[in-house]
């Protein structure tokens, strides 16, 4: 039975936490130590080390995740872990600083450290959503069958045009052929529809009277829808009306597989920001526990 990192037995990885939490905590309420609370106290330098170290578990989770033959806990179980404990260590490391930050390499340390966490919560939040909104959005549809149905439309519609004049054929071709799913990076985040049209002169034409860079889809529905309201031809009529169906839900589809490109690429988007902050903060990590140990 599939189990949820954030439910892993029970729990345990939030109760361990919250122990730690507790514990951090009345050390800190309990401590007097004879200067302000900073890092160079005792307590602050046992806080120090065990969120440096807690940082060094947190890193090793790409390389668990890539052991797939290990036997050090479940990659689930890892990943339980790294969630509450990278909740926990934003409360370390504020007590391990005793809330003293300035212009230096410490308080970028702690800088960088909050973003990481920053962008893990949202992590986990397109973990909890999105998967679910993309089942959703297919159906439950496998993408092979998905492009399989759209295969269909096409030929539909390619038969349906073929009773209709020329001028019209050559639109519905062109508009297939010029369909667009997915695209460059920042299309695919923006679930922008890219489709272009090309309407002639004249069928045959090299010139071209207007190019609709994008909605070409949405563009060619409301061309048809046009002709139909214009046609006074009941074989033409009823062609349309099936032809405008068709097309209807070739966009329909056309839009969904544009969605659902858009919250696969959301849901690994986080990793491009958490992935080089971590180890921005790795490196701003040894930096810090370096120059203490140089000049404190």
């Amino acid at each position: 039975m599939h189990q949820s990192f954030i439910s892993y037995k029970n729990y345990r990885y939030a109760v361990y936490a919250t122990l730690l939490s507790f514990v951090a905590i009345t050390a800190y309420v309990l401590d007097s130590p004879r200067q302000p609370p900073n890092g160079g106290t005792w307590l602050g330098y046992t806080l120090g080390t065990l969120s440096a170290l807690i940082i060094v578990f947190l890193m090793c989770l790409g390389i668990r995740k890539r052991s797939y033959h290990s036997s050090l806990g479940s990659v689930t179980g890892w990943l339980s872990a790294h969630v509450y404990l990278g909740f926990v260590l934003l409360l370390l490391a504020t007590l391990h600083s005793g809330f003293q930050f300035g212009w230096n390499i410490h308080t970028l340390t702690y800088a960088l450290m909050c973003l990481v966490i920053a962008s893990g919560c949202w992590g986990i939040y397109t973990y909890l959503k999105y998967p679910e909104l993309i089942v959703r959005q297919s159906n439950g549809l496998s993408r092979e069958i998905i492009f399989q149905n759209l295969k269909d439309l096409d030929t539909r519609a390619l038969s349906l045009v073929t009773a209709l004049d020329a001028h019209t054929h050559y639109l519905v071709l062109d508009a297939i052929r010029r369909s667009t799913i997915g695209g460059g990076f920042w299309a695919q985040l923006s679930a922008y529809d890219g489709s272009k049209m090309l309407i002639p002169n004249e069928v045959g034409s090299a010139v071209t009277t207007r190019v609709v860079d994008n909605k070409g889809q949405q563009m060619l529905i409301e061309i048809l829808a046009a002709k139909l309201a214009n046609s006074s031809n009941v074989d033409e009529i009823n062609c349309l009306q099936e032809l405008l169906e068709t097309t209807g839900k070739r966009a329909a589809l056309l839009r969904k597989l544009q969605k659902e490109i858009q919250l696969q690429s959301l849901l690994q988007f986080w990793l491009y920001l958490h992935i080089p902050l971590s180890f921005a903060l790795l490196s701003a990590l040894i930096i810090h526990i370096t120059s203490v140990f140089i000049y404190w």
